[in-house]
């Protein structure tokens, strides 16, 4: 594929991208989206009394379960409240279009970041693109209202921001990881589920700076970032709570089990379920044969990474890849610990390491596939996520339907 071709390619993936969104937001009724109402009720508190809720300890009531949360979104989408009572029977409507123009504007950031680190496979580029766009449950769940849409946008700037870095290498000045730092903060003061990637900068400042004394400029002007930005939300917390993180997901008082390889497992696998495909309250239940496309889609990009190390190939920089190796397993550990802790064992939570995930998927899919069936492959996928978000919006507009 040609460069031209590409940008031709992209420019419909973004129109078809957001055609699918709209029609989710459309499609699904208000509050039938995972914990929407929750969220709409912070949005509601700060456009009414102009100021952070306090989370109440335990949270029992549907209003309150959302309140530890950081508060960027709902600061952001706020002023957009009044707009609930313009269309009847679509409240949320203007306000899940706020969340959609974030996640057209991350696919655009993961254009960049793939054009930037596969420079001559624009294959890689095309096959980011378009899983990132069309991926189920990201693009259901972006097309809603809640706060993760935000923290994934800010996320993937951060990692593109940290590629051209890595890429740059001794080129870069020290100041640059001030603004690395801001985006950290935002990203972690829209959702903590960014913790990932403020870990996974880190190591790639100690990781590319060439002494300590270079390591100390460049982690002070980190952390300045982050604390310009986050540090006073930390701070409120630990004036309010005692302590800098308030989380209270319900008043149930969820007890975590011991830890076994049994629980473990199966949270696992319910993470990567969720991660590739769910669709809302109404559906929860698994889509067995959907779920087998995604384990396949996996499966061969592992084989396609297992190729690239065994033939020894260099075309993709070390440091960007342990970069993108530890922010993986950072999101993946902390979304495992949430899931253990607070019996909440969702894949959405990892999606702001969604550049670093999708980039290993398209190293495998391009190394494992011979260049002469790189375009057959990337019209199969693009074939297949589009037809499964159509099929699943064709059930929910019948379910919704029948149920008024």
């Amino acid at each position: 594929m040609s460069h031209e071709v590409t940008r031709r390619y992209i420019f419909g993936l973004l129109v078809l991208a957001f055609v699918v969104r709209v029609a989710y937001a459309f499609v699904t009724p208000a509050f039938q989206a995972p914990d929407e109402y929750s969220h709409y009720s912070y949005v509601k508190f700060i456009h009414t009394f102009g100021q952070l809720p306090v989370q109440p300890d335990p949270a029992a009531n549907p209003e309150e379960f959302e309140l530890h949360q950081p508060p960027l979104y709902y600061m952001l989408a706020a002023p957009l409240f009044p707009s609930t009572t313009l269309i009847e029977g679509r409240p949320l409507l203007a306000m899940r279009f706020f969340n959609i123009l974030l996640s057209m504007l991350t696919i655009v950031i993961v254009y960049y970041a793939a054009s930037s680190v596969f420079k001559e496979n624009r294959f890689a580029v095309a096959i980011m693109c378009t899983v990132v766009a069309l991926l189920p449950t990201y693009t259901y769940l972006s097309a809603t209202l809640r706060n993760g849409v935000l923290a994934t946008f800010f996320a993937s700037l951060g990692f593109h921001l940290c590629a051209k870095a890595a890429l740059e290498g001794e080129q870069q000045r020290h100041a640059r990881w001030s603004w690395i730092g801001a985006i950290a903060g935002l990203a972690m003061l829209s959702k903590l589920s960014s913790i990932a990637f403020v870990g996974a900068a880190m190591v790639l400042l100690v990781v590319t700076s060439p002494s300590w004394r270079v390591r100390f400029y460049r982690g002070g002007w980190f952390a300045l970032g982050a604390a310009s930005t986050a540090g006073w939300w930390f701070a409120r917390n630990w004036m309010l709570y005692g302590n800098f993180l308030k989380v209270i997901e319900n008043g149930d008082r969820y007890i975590p089990p011991p830890i076994s390889w049994e629980h473990e497992k199966h949270s696992a696998i319910v993470i990567f379920k969720t991660f590739w495909a769910v669709f809302g309250r109404i559906n929860e239940y698994h889509y067995a044969d959907i779920y087998r496309l995604f384990w396949i889609v996996a499966g061969l990009a592992c084989l396609g990474i297992v190729r690239y190390l065994v033939q020894r190939r260099h075309d993709f920089p070390w440091k960007l890849a342990v970069f993108f190796g530890v922010a993986i397993v950072l999101s993946l550990a902390s979304t495992l610990y949430y899931a253990h802790t607070y019996n909440s064992d969702q894949g959405r939570y990892m999606f702001p390491s969604m550049i670093p995930i999708m980039t290993f998927l398209a190293l495998g899919l391009s190394t494992l596939f011979p260049s002469r069936y790189h375009r057959v492959v990337l019209d199969g996928v693009l074939l297949v996520f589009a037809g499964i978000n159509i099929v699943v919006l064709a059930r929910l507009a019948a379910i919704y339907w029948q149920v008024g």
